[in-house]
């Protein structure tokens, strides 16, 4: 039997077909796309917004000190720790605040400590390269809308209004009710619930029932101390801020008053 042999040049063009062809296939392929990481253009800003409550207790520019120090250890790989990056911060923020006159609470520094670890320093850990600006937001997510009497035959009740005006969530509030009528020993009463987003709802101390003939005609100053308390979670380190709200019989309305 004759043995067919290829001649040279149909060995090169069957080579050089096949290295044609895998080199269509290999181009054809999908290419892998590569995602640009986070600030990849240069001083691109993130800003970062506390809650209006966290600006009171220490103040805007001691929460963007605390930004700054964290963003610039993290850009020089001195500390890559989400642990040590939020005391760092927690640490300038409370001797920024401290320097500005600001008289911290244990809590305040809890509740600062929190809000760093939970929602800045991830961001901080997997953005180094941008500039972090600080922007409060003007309003707390739980606030204190109105004081006013309502008539209970002839004795009236102070009820306080409490609404959930943030845009994040449920929170589990805490209200304290003080009712001070002038000659008169203090009413206190307390109250638990959650809000979501939106919600709200009208609290009072039942016991604390007024004579209307005392409150009515301005005999007697009557003034009510609202202290509220919230958080994301129950059980979790909450935000507190006290109101005072005197009553004026003129207007007939409660209006709020500076605590000293």
């Amino acid at each position: 039997m004759d043995t067919y042999q290829m001649k040279p040049g149909r060995f090169f063009c069957a080579v050089s077909s096949l290295f044609f062809l895998v080199s269509i296939l290999a181009c054809s392929q999908p290419t892998q796309q590569v995602m640009n990481p986070p600030c990849a253009t240069r001083n691109a800003t993130i800003h970062v917004k506390p809650s209006a409550d966290l600006s009171l207790m220490f103040g805007d520019d001691a929460i963007q000190t605390a930004v700054d120090a964290m963003t610039r250890h993290v850009g020089q790989k001195e500390i890559t720790s989400a642990t040590e990056l939020t005391g760092l911060g927690t640490d300038a923020a409370v001797r920024a605040a401290e320097a500005n006159g600001k008289n911290l609470k244990p809590q305040d520094k809890a509740v600062l400590e929190a809000y760093l670890r939970e929602d800045v320093v991830p961001m901080v850990i997997q953005s180094p390269t941008c500039v972090f600006k600080v922007s409060v937001s003007s309003k707390r997510e739980v606030t204190i809308e109105a004081v006013y009497l309502e008539n209970i035959g002839d004795k009236q009740i102070a009820k306080v209004k409490i609404a959930n005006t943030g845009q994040q969530g449920a929170r589990f509030i805490h209200v304290v009710l003080r009712s001070i009528i002038e000659g008169m020993k203090p009413l206190s009463g307390q109250t638990e619930m959650v809000l979501d987003s939106g919600q709200w709802r009208n609290v009072s101390n039942p016991q604390a029932r007024f004579p209307i003939s005392a409150i009515g005609s301005g005999k007697k100053k009557l003034i009510v101390l609202v202290q509220v308390s919230y958080a994301k979670e129950a059980g979790s380190q909450p935000i507190v801020y006290q109101e005072e709200w005197a009553y004026d019989p003129l207007s007939q309305t409660f209006k709020q008053s500076t605590i000293k």
